[in-house]
């Protein structure tokens, strides 16, 4: 059973999501996927290119370079919320 790649972070960025959505009904899906990609943790570093060994920067692998991080998530919501 893997436990890494889009079979992890599918679920924690849906549950993001319905975090997001949960505690903040009146932002829209539109404004909760900004926030998402936007709050994201930038990470520097290699990773193994999937189903190889080649190592190449996480960057070329995700569309934000980063992983979620609910806490900046939050933040952002409150900002957008309080505006």
């Amino acid at each position: 059973i893997a436990i890494q790649g889009t079979s992890m972070a599918a679920p924690m960025v849906a549950g993001l999501a319905a975090l997001l959505k949960g505690y903040f009904p009146e932002l829209t899906m539109v404004q909760i996927k900004e926030i998402i990609f936007k709050s994201v943790q930038k990470i520097d570093r290699t990773t193994p290119i999937p189903g190889g060994n080649e190592e190449v920067n996480f960057n070329e692998l995700s569309i934000t370079g980063g992983i979620v991080n609910t806490y900046n998530a939050v933040e952002m919501a409150i900002e957008m919320t309080s505006k």
